[in-house]
């Protein structure tokens, strides 16, 4: 992705090694950043599979925290099944959300929630684990 780079960049000085960011910008930064390893490291993708347990936290934090224009490129992924249409919205995002964090430094003293903290207990499970008659389901 010609986008990665930045994320990255942003990631080492914003993100700690494990667990939340201290900062808006570092929890949108780990939040594409989940969303992004997950497609290009498992194929996981928002609101597919198992992308609903890996990635759908990260996708409402990122809708939830940010404007609309950045909101809208991750509604749109939702439902997007191709791989190829997902991965070029992926780094789309990924540029928006760089951009983002880049051009408004005070998201970096802004607290915030952890990502994970937007999990939705029902929706967030991989269907697909789940056979029909299945009594936990």
């Amino acid at each position: 992705m010609k986008n990665e780079n930045r994320l990255d960049s942003l990631f080492e000085e914003l993100v700690p090694a494990s667990g939340k960011a201290d900062s808006l910008a570092g929890e949108l930064v780990r939040a594409t950043s989940r969303i992004g390893f997950r497609f290009l490291n498992d194929g996981d993708q928002l609101g597919r599979g198992y992308g609903r347990e890996t990635c759908n936290p990260a996708g409402r934090f990122i809708l939830a925290k940010t404007p609309r224009e950045i909101g809208d490129l991750v509604a749109a992924m939702w439902y997007t099944e191709d791989e190829n249409a997902y991965e070029a919205q992926l780094d789309t995002l990924v540029g928006k959300v760089a951009e983002y964090v880049e051009t408004n430094p005070g998201l970096r003293n802004t607290p915030t929630e952890d990502m994970w903290s937007f999990r939705d207990t029902w929706e967030d499970v991989d269907e697909d684990e789940y056979e029909d008659g299945d009594e936990d389901w």
